[in-house]
């Protein structure tokens, strides 16, 4: 079976040296990394083109834009590591990649988000979008942390701290992280279960007392960040990442 890496991030905040290092030093086996096809940079891409074992290719959205294109052929390897497109919605991206998984028998290995501090610091609207990348992930990287003070980082963590979040926050260094291994192991730390099987039966709270007098139907509870109006909008509205990068774009000038 094929493993699955994902990897949410911005689109500058170094997720291809991060990933060359995780690679070879953390995964075994043959490795196919896709990268979103808006995303694809040949010098960019140097870092992980010099992995040993790993060939590069692209991902895109199908025509009706709710699926995922993989192009021919679809034999990934022993592991699949994709790269998101920054500049997209994460939650389309991710609620697609389930879909993937499930349709390909893949197996959700680990779902890692890399924080670009300096982008964070500078657009505290961006905490949202981080929140929705993070609820679906088992690992927080912290990178691009120069300059930046470690009360904002600790102050960065705190609200998922207070909220019991499982996923651990590990620090980038040189592009590189204390343990690859740790990064990349396959033990679930995520909040959300939309990759998991799922028993409906689990997500009920009935007991002798309580017990409904109706029939119903089993059908598990969807994940907060797929949860549609009657008009199809999603409950929980992520920012748009281009506002949030335009706005990181005046904070520099």
């Amino acid at each position: 079976m094929t493993n699955l890496y994902i990897f949410l991030g911005t689109p500058d905040c170094g997720r291809r040296a991060v990933l060359a290092d995780l690679i070879r030093d953390g995964l075994d086996g043959e490795t196919t990394v896709y990268i979103a096809e808006p995303e694809r940079n040949a010098e960019a891409e140097r870092p992980l083109a010099d992995v040993p074992a790993t060939v590069l290719r692209s991902w895109k959205f199908s025509g009706d834009g709710n699926a995922i294109d993989l192009g021919e052929p679809h034999d990934a390897g022993d592991n699949a590591v994709f790269l998101t497109d920054g500049e997209d919605d994460p939650v389309d991206q991710i609620e697609a990649l389930a879909a993937l998984a499930k349709r390909l028998d893949w197996h959700v290995a680990r779902v890692v988000t890399i924080v670009d501090c300096k982008f964070a610091s500078a657009v505290p609207a961006s905490a949202d979008w981080f929140a929705a990348c993070i609820h679906f992930s088992d690992t927080v990287l912290l990178t691009n942390r120069e300059g930046i003070s470690n009360k904002w980082m600790s102050d960065f963590k705190t609200p998922y701290i207070k909220n019991c979040f499982p996923c651990t926050f590990e620090l980038v260094k040189k592009n590189r992280v204390e343990n690859p291994a740790r990064v990349l192991a396959d033990n679930p730390r995520r909040m959300t279960m939309i990759f998991d099987e799922q028993d409906p039966i689990d997500d009920m709270e009935f007991d002798e007392e309580n017990l409904p007098e109706e029939p119903f139907d089993l059908v598990s509870a969807p994940d907060p960040y797929f949860e549609t109006t009657d008009s199809g909008a999603r409950k929980i509205v992520v920012p748009l990442i281009g506002d949030l990068l335009d706005a990181y774009d005046n904070a520099q000038k």
